[in-house]
């Protein structure tokens, strides 16, 4: 293969069956995850009465609840479903729910949510549960949330990654993985562009209480994330029924599904024992912490920017858009990063590609904190340039969500899969699960959790403001955690590679 041929497309004509199905469904997953992503912030953060400080709230109290219980019924369903049925049973209430959001449960949320005089009444009674309130109110948005959430946890790990891990031997995920990054991130630049254009063609109303109705768009993204599952569905059907072989689905010679020998309570004993296993669920979890530490001060910031100075209304539209370009501008230099990193595994190892995505976490991320401790004192600099501390803040929370997204996908991701690849089947289904779908959430909720405890404790002290100070602390002390995880995984992983290759030989 050629330079850029190998960067581009590494795929042989006889592959192509399999390596552009998994495309379509990589594509359809990350486009339905981002429009649902835009959705579920603009809906909760810029509610009247609402902001962005809700959010640990909903995570810690709603995603991670439903998130364990997920897996839980995810890992049982796996010992009586086959293959084939457990991917359509995972897949099918996601479609269900959101095309119910789109056309029944949105149109009619009036009806469901409870006044901005209950929560304003609430905030008064019980000040420090002021941000509790909100996610009640709300509860049909808090609900769009979770599956939200749910579906970038179950959507990337388990009908996409799970899959690929089943049916890619390691030697063609070293060409395939980052590759699958690459075209599938076309999916956040389509879904950015639909979320952060559709207003100019939709030109929705203003309604009684100042806002613009949200209605028309959020119908035009339900029926598109709906199609989306219909293209997973069809790329998956046509794998397994045209494309690939009894051994790649998980049957046996005579065509019975392959079964796992271990109990949900025996795997969970299982699990606790692996330090393998254990060690990407510290990648997990540290990712989880970093970015949610982040992205809660950034996306207040960011709501703050698009309200009515006299109102204090948020524009849920305007927020919208925003983010829908934030996620054109994502997946366009994730698209960069795979060029330039695509033989990144291969050249330069393993462990090093893995140790890029928590240094420039920390990087960007101390960068945007130190902003934000010390905006009082640079207000008289920005202003010399015509903009305001504020604008600066979105700025710099920009460029750090872009990059660490960035190179999440381009490196993260495909390094974090290939580690599972070794692994038998019974470690592939159960472990990824509960480290995919429990970890991630465990990693958000914690730094939900440590967000919430941090602000309670620096308020009852009388000094909100070391909240920021003491989170950026916190973040540079988990993202050692994951540096030094990273460098025990890439011991381990070497052994298990070298143990695989040597059965097969014998």
């Amino acid at each position: 293969m050629s330079k850029w041929r190998e960067r581009l497309w590494p795929v042989y004509p006889e592959e192509m069956n399999i390596f552009l199905p998994m495309v379509v469904i990589m594509f359809s997953v990350l486009f339905n995850y981002t429009v649902a992503r835009n959705v579920k912030d603009s809906l909760l953060v810029n509610s009247l009465g609402s902001s962005g400080q809700v959010l640990p709230w909903v995570k810690l109290g709603l995603v991670t609840p439903c998130s364990i219980l997920a897996v839980i019924g995810y890992a049982k369903l796996s010992n009586i479903l086959s293959k084939q049925k457990l991917y359509f049973a995972t897949l099918l209430p996601f479609a269900v729910y959101f095309f119910l959001f789109g056309f029944v449960l949105y149109p009619m949320h009036e009806h469901f949510n409870l006044s901005v005089s209950w929560i304003k009444s609430c905030q008064q009674a019980y000040p420090l549960l002021k941000d509790f309130f909100p996610a009640v109110a709300y509860w049909n948005y808090s609900l769009f949330y979770m599956m939200a959430e749910l579906w970038g946890n179950m959507g990337i790990a388990l009908l996409f990654w799970q899959f690929a891990n089943q049916i890619t031997p390691t030697v063609q995920a070293k060409r395939f993985y980052p590759v699958y990054g690459f075209w599938s991130n076309l999916g956040l630049v389509a879904a950015g562009s639909l979320t952060a254009f559709s207003e100019n063609f939709l030109k929705p109303e203003r309604l009684a209480s100042g806002e613009k109705d949200f209605g028309p768009q959020l119908r035009l993204y339900c029926a598109c994330m709906v199609l989306a599952c219909i293209a997973i569905v069809c790329a998956y059907w046509w794998l397994n029924t045209k494309v690939l072989t009894d051994a790649q689905k998980g049957m046996d010679a005579k065509g019975k599904k392959s079964k796992p020998k271990l109990s949900l309570k025996e795997s969970a004993v299982y699990l606790l024992k692996s330090r393998y296993l254990m060690y990407i669920a510290i990648l997990m979890l540290a990712y989880g912490i970093t970015i949610n530490i982040v992205e809660v001060t950034w996306k207040e910031s960011v709501g703050n920017y698009f309200s009515d100075p006299i109102t204090g209304i948020r524009d849920k539209n305007a927020y919208n858009a925003f983010m829908g370009k934030m996620f054109i501008g994502t997946g366009i230099t994730t698209m960069v990063f795979i060029l330039f990193s695509k033989n990144f595994v291969q050249s330069l190892g393993w462990r090093f590609s893995a140790n890029i995505t928590p240094w420039v976490t920390m990087v960007t991320g101390v960068g945007f904190f130190l902003f934000v401790v010390f905006k009082d004192y640079l207000g008289g600099f920005c202003e010399l340039f015509g903009t305001s501390t504020l604008t600066v803040a979105v700025g710099l929370g920009l460029v750090q969500n872009v990059l660490t997204k960035g190179v999440k996908y381009a490196l993260f991701d495909p390094t974090k899969e290939m580690a599972y690849i070794p692994l038998d089947e019974e470690e592939k289904v159960k472990g990824k699960a509960a480290i995919d779908v429990i970890g991630g959430r465990a990693g958000k909720s914690g730094g939900s959790v440590l967000q919430l405890v941090c602000n309670a404790a620096t308020g009852g002290l009388g000094v909100p403001q070391l909240s920021v100070p003491v989170l950026g602390g916190i973040l540079v002390g988990i993202t050692w955690w994951w540096i030094w995880a990273v460098n025990k995984l890439a011991i381990a992983y070497a052994k298990k590679v070298m143990e695989t290759e040597h059965i097969k030989d014998v």
